[in-house]
Formats: C-alpha cells, sequence, structure tokens
C-alpha cells in the first residue's frame, strides 16, 4: 500500500496540509482530527482511489510549525510510537510462531508455553491452532502439522 506524506503547517488558528505526491492535494481545517478526514477526502479524490480505501490509508505525517519546541518532541514521540508499533507486530509474529512450535512439535502444553513466553496459558490458546497443539494429534501428526503452516478446521 501507499504512504503519503503530508505537511501540516499552522496559519493563525487553520491546521495546513498539504500532500506532496499528489498535484493541488492541499486542504486545511480548524482541529487536527477535523484535517485528517479532509486530508483522506483529498487524497482519495487526487489520487482517484474508491472512497472504501479512505480509512485504510497510510498517512505519514509532519508537522513544521517553525521552530516549536513542544511540536518537534511531539515529532519525536510520534516517531517512536510508530517504531514501537513495528517491533509489537514482529515480536506477536515470533510469538505466535514460537507457541506453535512449542506446542506441536514439542508437545509441550499450553499451560507450560505461557510461562516460557511470558504470557498467559490463555494467550497461547488463543494464538495456536488447537488441531496443531499436543494431544490433538499424533506425534508423527504433529511433526507434519509443525512443518505445513497452513492452518486446517478441526474435525
Amino acid at each position: 500500500m501507499t504512504t503519503y506524506h503530508v505537511h501540516v503547517t499552522r496559519e493563525g488558528d487553520q491546521w495546513l496540509a498539504d500532500v506532496p505526491e499528489l498535484d493541488g492535494a492541499s486542504t486545511y481545517a480548524s482541529n487536527l482530527t477535523a484535517l485528517d478526514r479532509y486530508v483522506r477526502e483529498v487524497v482519495v479524490l487526487a489520487a482517484d482511489l474508491p472512497d472504501s480505501a479512505m480509512p485504510d490509508l497510510q498517512l505519514d505525517w509532519s508537522y513544521n510549525i517553525g521552530g516549536d519546541q513542544l511540536v518537534e518532541e511531539a515529532n519525536a514521540l510520534r516517531a517512536e510510537r510508530a517504531a514501537l508499533a513495528a517491533r509489537e507486530e514482529k515480536l506477536e509474529q515470533a510469538t505466535r510462531a514460537l507457541a506453535s512450535k512449542l506446542t506441536s512439535v514439542r508437545g509441550f502444553s499450553v499451560r507450560d508455553t505461557g510461562p516460557l513466553l511470558g504470557i498467559s496459558h490463555q494467550r497461547v490458546s488463543q494464538i495456536t491452532p488447537a488441531e496443531k497443539r499436543a494431544g490433538s494429534l499424533t506425534p508423527a501428526a504433529a511433526r507434519q502439522a509443525a512443518a505445513d503452516p497452513t492452518p486446517r478446521k478441526a474435525k
């Protein structure tokens, strides 16, 4: 998905936004919540996207308010939050993969797998397919299930 860069400035009591990747894609609003909505509308129109794409648009906001130290701190904090969200997503994927291997290949119970991963056994049950957990399959079938990442429905 394309990420659109949004440059925001302040003029009087209005927030102005410009999307440099799209000719003529600029708008303004009196608050940032409204500005987000208006920018999404402008991007959809300028990029000739369907209206249904509006909520899923990837927008990269940058605020340039003339050297305001607090705004600069907010920009840094927002960037740090985005980096943390990316790390959390990778951690969640790694946790799912390892929980699945521990329960299916090693045959550990969800109650033993939880503390190993630093999560609750209930969370292990949520993130691992039941048919691939120990006790659900024979050892040979469990090894095959671990090698095949495609989840199967329980019969």
